[in-house]
């Protein structure tokens, strides 16, 4: 199913994203690309696990974050345990 809105930029270059399509993604972080070929741009939101890779949080806060997602319980679990015993995390812990 496909869902169009008209997006409207303004002077400073920021583009409104529909605050129904923000709640859905649960995120203030996106990725832009324009595929120079076809003219075309895409606005993708950046997943919980891409942003663990650039940004330390706690575990508890993490679980917090995880529980407002509608999210499978089984992949709640997974994305925590994957979290919590990364590289990543093990050297940015406090």
């Amino acid at each position: 199913m496909k869902t169009e809105a008209r997006l409207k930029s303004f002077g400073t270059g920021q583009i409104t994203i529909p605050k129904q399509w923000r709640d859905r993604f649960n995120t203030n972080e996106y990725k832009a690309f324009i595929d120079e070929n076809n003219g075309e741009m895409r606005i993708l939101p950046i997943k919980l696990v891409e942003i663990e890779e650039t940004e330390w949080i706690s575990t508890s806060n993490l679980k917090k974050d995880l529980k407002d997602l509608d999210l499978d319980d089984k992949l709640k679990s997974e994305l925590f345990e994957g979290y919590e015993n990364s590289d990543f995390y093990k050297t940015h812990k406090k």
